[in-house]
């Protein structure tokens, strides 16, 4: 069995490693470390965390890498999937544009008709987060029992409606091949981590509305039947992430546009149940979007509970060493 990377390790060696580097990309953003110098490249990881900076500012997501590198080559040493394309049915440049769309299944080989999660990672439109927002997510609830799949969906410079389109496929999909997946097709969520929580904010309202041009899945629903929402960027109107907006719908857009994209906007009285958690403490996204969610629900009288918690902040995940290391608890007794 190959020997799995550790801190000791380098970006460089990860990289030039072929039974990783084809995939790594579905899990671990290239925006994270395509600019890095290649003196800074060949440090240990352990290095790298004090000395590199990713384009936001952070400390380089080191134990992300890994955590992404390992997953690829346990699998592969297991013969295990690691992933598994949406769009197989496409041609020319609209398969080009969706050859990196994938979901990456964490399955339970016991499970023949379990709750099924899809997750989708944040990054603002620009990138996702799987690394943080994904894997470590994906295993928890495998331990609670639910089949998880995170879902590498377009991003910039791909603008609305694919990303939403990769998730309404994705839905169908998994329902479609429920018996392979051991997935209950009736009990299928949706959960969004920031910019991803945008896009099952949106899905949730206009699942029937975004095309697939495929019509492979025309006679599968892709209505959510649950949607959890992670401190979400919700409006595009108000207190909204300018970055998520600018890289979902493009540059110098109109307020009506804008507003056709504003979850807050799309709810109705039939809208999935839905669970909505944000920290108070955030300086990334406003709490108030998740906050104008739940006033947008109530107002609609739908389903849903929103849980706000004092510290930790944006990009938390599973919130470990922080009120909001809860959330999973708190969703799975609303649900």
């Amino acid at each position: 069995m190959s020997e799995l990377f550790t801190m000791n390790s380098s970006l460089y060696e990860i990289l030039n490693n072929e039974r990783v580097n084809k995939k790594l990309h579905y899990l671990f953003s290239p925006l994270y470390y395509e600019n890095i110098r290649p003196f800074f490249q060949k440090l240990k990881l352990k290095h790298m965390i004090r000395l590199v900076k990713t384009p936001w500012g952070r400390p380089f997501p080191a134990e992300g890498l890994l955590r992404c590198a390992n997953l690829i080559i346990s699998r592969r040493e297991a013969g295990e999937l690691v992933s598994i394309p949406v769009w197989k049915d496409l041609e020319g440049e609209a398969a080009q544009a969706a050859e990196d769309v994938v979901l990456i299944p964490f399955l339970l080989k016991d499970k023949t008709k379990a709750p099924c999660v899809i997750i989708c990672a944040g990054g603002g439109y620009t990138r996702v987060a799987s690394h943080r927002e994904g894997i470590p997510v994906a295993e928890e609830l495998n331990r609670r029992g639910y089949q998880a799949f995170l879902l590498n969906y377009r991003v910039y410079p791909h603008l609305y409606p694919q990303g939403e389109q990769d998730l309404v496929r994705a839905i169908r999909f998994v329902r479609a091949n429920h018996l392979k997946l051991g997935v209950d097709p009736e009990n299928v969520m949706i959960m969004g981590f920031s910019a991803g929580g945008h896009l099952c904010a949106c899905v949730g309202a206009l699942y029937d509305h975004i095309e697939d041009q495929t019509h492979r899945y025309d006679g599968i629903s892709a209505r959510p039947d649950k949607i959890c929402l992670s401190y979400p960027v919700i409006s595009f109107l108000e207190d909204s992430h300018e970055g998520s907006c600018i890289h979902h719908l493009g540059e110098n857009v109109p307020e009506e546009r804008r507003r056709t994209l504003s979850a807050e906007m799309l709810t109705s009285k039939d809208y999935p149940k839905t669970f909505l958690w944000a920290c108070q403490d955030d300086d990334v996204v406003p709490v108030s979007n998740a906050v104008r969610m739940a006033d947008s629900l109530k107002n609609k009288t739908a389903d849903h509970k929103l849980c706000l918690y004092p510290t930790g902040g944006h990009g938390v995940g599973l919130g470990e060493g922080t009120s909001a290391a809860v959330w999973l608890d708190d969703m799975e007794k609303f649900f």
